[in-house]
C-alpha cells in the first residue's frame, strides 16, 4: 500500500488542473501516525481560501475555508444545490478515483474558486448553526435537562403542579422545551396561583 503522504501528493497532482489556474498552490502540512494509523494532510491555498484534504487509507475529510469560516464538502455542495451531481465521496478501492471525483465536484465550485464565496459562507453559517444546535441538545442531556423534562411531564400527570413549576425553573436549557411542555408549565403555574 502506498504511504498516505505519497498518495496525497499524487492526489494533489490530479487536482492541479482545476486549482492551479485559479491561483491555488498545494502545501503538505503534516504526516504522522495516529490511533487510526498513518495519515497525511495538506491544503490548496490561495489568499484567504484553503481547500483542506486529509488522507489515511483514502481521501477523507475535505473542507473549504474562506477567512475564518469553513464548511465540509457535503455542506458546501448541498448549499450550492449540486449535491445530487457530486461524485465525491465514492466507493472505489483506488485512492486516485476519490481525487478524480473531487476534481469533478470542484468544477461546480466557482463560488469558492474565483467568486465571492458567498455560498460557502452561507454553508459555513448553516453548518455552525446546526452544530451549535446539536451541541445544545447533547449538553441538555448531559446536565440532566432531558431527564428533568420527563419528570416534569410525570409530575403534571400526577397533579403535582408545584413540582412542575419548580422543575421548569431549574432547567438549564429551557429554550429546548417543546410547545406541549411549555403549555404544561403554563397550566401548572395557573393552577398553583388559583
Amino acid at each position: 500500500m502506498i504511504p498516505p503522504k505519497d498518495a496525497l501528493l499524487e492526489g494533489a497532482k490530479i487536482l492541479d488542473p482545476v486549482l492551479l489556474p485559479k491561483g491555488f498552490r498545494f502545501q503538505l502540512r503534516r504526516e504522522g501516525k495516529g490511533s487510526g494509523g498513518n495519515f497525511a494532510w495538506g491544503e490548496f491555498v490561495h489568499e484567504d481560501r484553503r481547500l483542506e484534504l486529509h488522507f489515511r487509507q483514502s481521501l477523507g475529510l475535505v473542507r473549504y475555508h474562506v477567512g475564518d469560516q469553513s464548511a465540509s464538502h457535503e455542506s458546501y455542495m448541498r448549499q450550492l444545490g449540486v449535491w445530487d451531481q457530486c461524485r465525491y465521496p465514492g466507493f472505489s478501492n483506488d485512492p486516485a478515483v476519490a481525487f478524480h471525483d473531487l476534481a469533478h465536484d470542484l468544477r461546480m465550485a466557482d463560488d469558492f474558486l474565483s467568486a465571492s464565496a458567498a455560498v460557502l459562507r452561507a454553508a459555513a453559517a448553516r453548518e455552525a448553526s446546526d452544530t451549535g444546535r446539536q451541541d445544545k441538545v447533547a449538553m441538555a442531556g448531559y446536565v440532566g435537562d432531558v431527564r428533568q423534562r420527563q419528570e416534569l411531564r410525570e409530575q403534571f400527570r400526577e397533579g403535582n403542579y408545584d413540582q412542575v413549576v419548580a422543575l421548569a425553573e431549574t432547567l438549564r436549557y429551557p429554550e429546548q422545551m417543546t410547545e406541549s411542555e411549555r403549555q404544561i408549565v403554563a397550566i401548572a403555574r395557573n393552577r398553583t396561583l388559583g
